[in-house]
């Protein structure tokens, strides 16, 4: 896997887990306003999103190399 995969990774999980301890009130206890509940649910949905965007990295990647494979082999038999 690669170190920047690994990286996004983890701030997708930090992000993620930063939001839902705000939301619950273990980070920051205290009254709940809407601008720390507004916050926390936009750092929830941005992990999620960066969970999504790496994973989609590593399926392209897939299909590429996929791709390129196919690309050889049809080279090798057009080239006999």
């Amino acid at each position: 896997m690669n170190v920047s995969l690994m990286i996004n990774f983890g701030t997708a999980a930090l992000t993620f887990i930063f939001g839902l301890l705000l939301i619950t009130g273990i980070l920051f206890p205290g009254k709940m306003d809407s601008s720390k509940l507004m916050f926390s649910v936009v750092l929830m949905i941005y992990g999620i999103y960066r969970f999504i965007n790496s994973f989609s990295k590593i399926k392209q990647a897939k299909q590429e190399e996929k791709r390129e494979r196919l690309l050889e082999e049809k080279a090798k038999l057009l080239n006999k």
